[in-house]
């Protein structure tokens, strides 16, 4: 379900674990620029960098714990996103990928996880699950975004989801398109739609992509998810997916994370595990 709130406000303090070093923290988000990779430079011109994002806080080493209502930042390369519109939830984070939420039950919307501040079509993504106790869902997770389309056409915006596990039924509503596997996994396809909701950027209009497991996927075990699969299969569909690499949006990048969704739950719990990229 949707989770930006654009004017959210750091509230607590981040605290960073070391994993046993004693070296100095890394420089904060105003002094790191983040540098475009190789074919991300367009006529000579450098991608703006990610600290323009009020939420962007730094990029940390070692291991991040995260508590406040709404942050983005770095653990070593992996991205990371954080946000609540209430409620208590944690989020930590070390180098190689291994994470760790909690959220309280309460009638509130949390989104959060590990991942890359730049989606791509071909990633393939690794994960395992140690626990679940209830998420609406564990997902992978990102934005698609056109600036230059018409902002009344919801297609210029889009939201996305490949649910692994969850609590909640996806895409409750919406149109149902095609059935697909991936990796062993039978999904369906639906499209949903947004209107005048919160965002990457700002309150708009847009559609939310869902792939939807026939069963969830089991805890305990390595999964990998071919985000191209979904896709092509989502295009199958004639729901095209926006540019996925840009900084264009107001308050987030267009990042690909491997996140934990929790909405309006009665209880507590706790999802962990880790996450990494595979080579395609």
């Amino acid at each position: 379900m949707t989770r930006r709130f654009t004017q959210a406000v750091l509230t607590s303090a981040l605290i960073l674990g070391l994993a046993g070093c004693d070296s100095p923290p890394a420089p904060d988000a105003a002094a790191e620029v983040a540098q475009p990779q190789a074919g991300q430079a367009a006529a000579g011109q450098a991608k703006p960098p990610i600290s323009k994002f009020k939420a962007y806080t730094r990029r940390f080493e070692g291991e991040a714990l995260l508590t406040q209502s709404h942050a983005t930042g770095h653990v070593g390369d992996l991205f990371f996103t954080h946000w609540k519109d209430g409620g208590e939830a944690s989020f930590k984070l070390d180098e190689q990928g291994n994470f760790r939420i909690d959220w309280v039950g309460g009638d509130y919307n949390y989104v959060g996880g590990p991942g890359w501040e730049r989606g791509d079509r071909n990633r393939v993504i690794g994960y395992h699950l140690n626990e679940d106790s209830g998420a609406s869902y564990v997902t992978l997770y990102g934005w698609g975004y056109n600036k230059d389309m018409d902002p009344s056409d919801p297609a210029h915006l889009v939201e996305y989801y490949v649910v692994q596990r969850g609590v909640r039924t996806p895409g409750q509503g919406g149109e149902e398109g095609v059935s697909f596997t991936s990796n062993g996994v039978e999904y369906t396809t639906i499209r949903t739609v947004r209107t005048q909701k919160p965002s990457i950027n700002n309150t708009a209009t847009f559609y939310q992509y869902w792939s939807r497991p026939k069963e969830q996927l089991p805890l305990g075990q390595d999964h990998k998810i071919i985000f191209a699969d979904h896709v092509a299969a989502w295009e199958r569909n004639g729901w095209k997916l926006p540019d996925m690499d840009n900084f264009d949006a107001s308050d987030d990048p267009t990042y690909q994370v491997f996140a934990v969704e929790v909405f309006m739950v009665e209880k507590g719990g706790t999802v962990s595990g880790r996450v990494w990229e595979e080579a395609p």
